[in-house]
């Protein structure tokens, strides 16, 4: 089945739709047929023994006993005399009730085909309980449906007998099978119609789909996408259109922060470039060597910085395909251990640590980076204080280890809390600060999530780790 199914699923879709249409109306139009033979059949003869039972009742009710079957009959009763034949009634009449008597002697009167009376006969006396309603085979193609009843006729016993003779069953269902193989092959045409338009109408976005992505993928995402559906396949447009957006965007941050960094990179070597010539013809542009080799040692490590910020973007990527090596972290000593390294930066801030002395298990050396970036940016932008704490919690009914990094400085811009951590985020002293993007794809590599609030009149930073990773 597994084969088929991967067979299947490589043919083009009107072909899936139709073969699963077809395959549906034909194991349906099966049953039926498989069902509808004895449903009829229970019906049919329903039916031979109520209009047997009713013309019986009829002869019985106006007393046409006197030649019963040339009497004085609603129409469809009876057959002229003159087209019987030895065998009883001609075929086309074959469907018309015929009626016999036996009398308390057993001898049959007012009979046109004394053998089937006889065999009849013998089918009633044979039975020890003989039903009113009955059918008798007489070969493979003929069956006798009759009804009989008794009559009390001046004193003496009789038996009214009426009965069908069925020559057309076969004929019947054999027709009945030639005429649904003919509906089968015609609902399979017309299911392959409805699969072609069913097929082009789901293909025709599907393919508008497929053109947009091949164009993403070549970078071509100038135009956007756009179908005018609400279900599966608008949603996935949808989610396409949205990817284009955001490779739009984080294109035009790129060649922005390329720009930027090309030029930032190109001005310092200039300036060391000129520098170098002037001291060559003996010309110091800061009035003596000791002031130029300062000025050029500055020009140098705005440069450095610049390269250090493509080296960060370069790292991002190759971090977030590594593998993580897991051990068991002592969180309150890693958070002691960098707010002590980083504090000499601001000797005017002041911070303090609240922990439960909760140990992680995480990649040491990622954990640390993420820590390091944060703290630093908190020593960044704080005014005076700094609150770092570390806590469990729960989430959805699982154990969580939550870190809170606040400071007291400036609260983060409502737009801008959500694109803080992008990688071209350029920072309000225009620099590229890639510490908090970095932080971003450390935290999700080990399945945790990290964002931004304002809270008690300052900036506050979250990182949920799970506590089993």
């Amino acid at each position: 089945m597994n084969k088929i199914l991967a067979k299947i699923k490589n043919k083009p879709l009107s072909f899936q739709i139709w073969l699963i249409t077809g395959a549906v109306l034909t194991i349906a139009l099966l049953l039926y047929s498989l069902s509808l033979p004895f449903i009829l059949r229970s019906i049919i003869i329903s039916e031979k023994h109520d209009r047997l039972e009713e013309t019986q009742a009829f002869i019985i009710e106006e007393g046409h006993f006197d030649d019963l079957n040339q009497g004085e009959v609603p129409e469809g009763f009876s057959f002229p005399k003159n087209e019987s034949n030895n065998d009883g009634p001609p075929i086309k009449f074959s469907r018309v009730p015929r009626h016999f008597i036996i009398n308390q002697d057993g001898e049959i009167t007012d009979n046109d085909n004394l053998n089937i009376a006889e065999k009849i006969k013998e089918d009633i006396f044979r039975s020890e309980n003989p039903a009113s309603r009955s059918e008798l085979k007489i070969d493979s193609n003929e069956v006798i449906y009759y009804v009989f009843q008794e009559l009390d006729a001046a004193g003496e016993e009789k038996y009214i007998v009426s009965y069908l003779r069925s020559r057309y069953s076969d004929s019947l269902f054999s027709e009945f099978f030639i005429r649904l193989i003919i509906s089968l092959l015609v609902f399979l045409f017309l299911a392959w119609l409805i699969s072609i338009f069913v097929a082009r109408y789901l293909t025709k976005s599907l393919q508008v789909i497929k053109m947009q992505v091949k164009k993403i993928a070549n970078r071509e995402w100038d135009q956007p996408l756009e179908i005018d559906r609400k279900d599966e396949i608008g949603e996935l447009a949808n989610t396409i259109e949205w990817l284009r957006q955001q490779l739009v965007e984080r294109d035009e941050k790129q060649q922005e922060f390329i720009q930027q960094i090309s030029h930032e990179i190109k001005t310092p070597i200039m300036v060391l470039r000129s520098y170098v010539q002037s001291m060559q013809d003996g010309i110091y542009p800061r009035g003596d060597l000791q002031g130029s080799l300062e000025a050029m040692e500055a020009e140098s490590y705005k440069m450095e910085k610049r390269v250090k910020t493509l080296i960060d973007i370069s790292k991002m990527d190759y971090l977030s395909r590594q593998n993580l090596k897991l051990e068991a972290v002592n969180i309150d000593k890693l958070l002691e251990k960098k707010l002590e390294k980083l504090s000499w930066r601001r000797r005017d801030v002041s911070w303090s640590l609240i922990s439960d002395n909760i140990k992680l298990k995480a990649d040491r050396e990622k954990l640390e980076v993420i820590v390091e970036n944060i703290i630093d940016n908190q020593f960044k932008y704080a005014a005076e204080k700094i609150k770092i704490s570390s806590k469990k919690i729960k989430k959805e009914g699982k154990p969580i280890i939550q870190l809170r990094f606040w400071n007291d400085g400036i609260e983060i811009d409502s737009s801008e809390l959500k694109k803080i951590f992008d990688k071209f985020k350029k920072g309000d002293d225009g620099e590229y600060g890639l510490g908090l993007a970095i932080s971003k794809v450390l935290v999700e590599l080990h399945g945790g999530e990290i964002w931004a609030a304002n809270e008690d009149g300052g900036a506050a930073f979250y990182i949920n780790f799970c506590e089993e990773l």
